[in-house]
């Protein structure tokens, strides 16, 4: 007996065939569309709408953003797929004033440029004052006779030194060692200081804004005896007095010396009655 009781048994049953109509109509419409595709005028389309129409850069502060943007070669109306980001990136880093740089293209049309600087925290001499950042590195004025309202770093020069080297001298390791420690934040005496001499292996002088000079250790000696001078400072000027030296170089000793007091009555000038 058969026990097989499938459809494919049952007489009078067809099998339908798939034709070819709906094969051949996509191959027709995938033709339509790559003649169509090649046949537009694709450098017309990329010239007009694949464009640079903005370029955003950020982090500019001392640097005009108009010279970031030409230092990476980056522009409005240029070919959007042309900008190679990362040799826009390493022309920035040339710059001597440029830390750190980053180079995107922002969706749809625009390019972001974010850029660290460098910041000033001394002034060196080199035929006259360049600026040196916290990590020594050598950076010329961005406009002739203009620097930053930093401390002149005295002693050292710098003139055969080329602009974006790294100066680690140990003249400017203490110098550099100074400014750390007078801009502590419970300190904060860098304001005052005009001039970092370390023209002299075994000490530093300080000339404070004001005109005196502070004799201390070669290096910067602890935060105890930093807050010393700032007491002493800000005694001498609560009294309206001001101080020829004042000698930081003794253990546990703040030597003030004033102005003689001819010296003091010649700068105050003639006495009017």
């Amino acid at each position: 007996m058969n026990l097989y009781q499938g459809r494919a048994l049952q007489p009078g049953r067809r099998v339908r065939r798939r034709g070819a109509g709906p094969l051949v109509t996509r191959l027709v419409l995938l033709a339509g569309l790559a003649f169509l595709l090649a046949h537009l005028p694709w450098g017309t389309l990329r010239r007009r709408w694949a464009v640079v129409d903005r370029v955003r850069i950020e982090g500019a502060h001392y640097l005009d953003a108009a010279r970031v943007a030409a230092r990476a070669g980056i522009h409005e109306g240029q070919d959007l797929f042309a900008v190679d980001l990362a040799r826009a990136r390493q022309a920035l880093l040339l710059d001597p004033r440029i830390a750190r740089a980053e180079v995107r293209r922002e969706w749809p049309r625009g390019v972001r440029v974010s850029i660290a600087e460098r910041v000033p925290v001394l002034l060196v001499l080199h035929g006259v004052p360049w600026e040196v950042d916290s990590a020594g590195v050598l950076l010329a004025p961005l406009a002739k006779g203009v620097v930053a309202d930093v401390p002149l770093l005295a002693g050292p020069d710098f003139a055969r030194q080329r602009a974006g080297t790294q100066v680690l001298t140990p003249e400017v390791r203490r110098g550099l060692a100074w400014v750390r420690a007078l801009a502590a934040r419970e300190l904060q005496l860098s304001g005052q200081v005009s001039e970092v001499d370390v023209s002299q292996s075994w000490a530093t002088g300080l000339l404070l804004m004001n005109g005196t000079r502070v004799l201390a250790p070669a290096w910067p000696p602890g935060t105890r005896e930093l807050s010393a001078l700032r007491v002493v400072l800000a005694d001498l000027q609560h009294r309206g007095t001001i101080a020829e030296e004042i000698d930081l170089r003794f253990h546990d000793q703040v030597i003030v010396r004033p102005v003689p007091p001819a010296k003091a009555a010649a700068a105050a000038g003639p006495h009017r009655g």
